[in-house]
């Protein structure tokens, strides 16, 4: 799997506890973030990726996609593409009760 970083939009400044709470994902936690307006995405798990190391599988929906760090910056990948802006940045990860 290869991730195509080219941002159409800038990056996001983490909010506090996000790179943690994204560092400390398992299976099977679910996770929703600022402007994710769907269910939550559930963590299928870690994905090594060529160029940015371990990588977020998640699911939501039935539609898979990835959660991963470039630089400090947390970004939301559709491997499909099938999103407006792609990759998507992410601010206020936080886990689902």
């Amino acid at each position: 799997m290869t991730i195509s970083h080219e941002p159409s939009m800038d990056a996001r400044e983490p909010t506090d506890g996000d790179l943690e709470t994204f560092r400390d994902l398992a299976e099977g936690d679910e996770v929703k973030f600022f402007e994710w307006p769907v269910s939550p995405l559930r963590v299928l798990g870690w994905e090594e990726d060529s160029e940015f190391g371990e990588v977020v599988k998640v699911e939501s929906e039935g539609s898979k996609s990835y959660l991963y760090e470039v630089e400090g910056h947390l970004w939301h990948y559709d491997a499909d593409g099938e999103g407006e802006a792609n990759p998507y940045p992410v601010e206020n990860l936080v886990l689902v009760d």
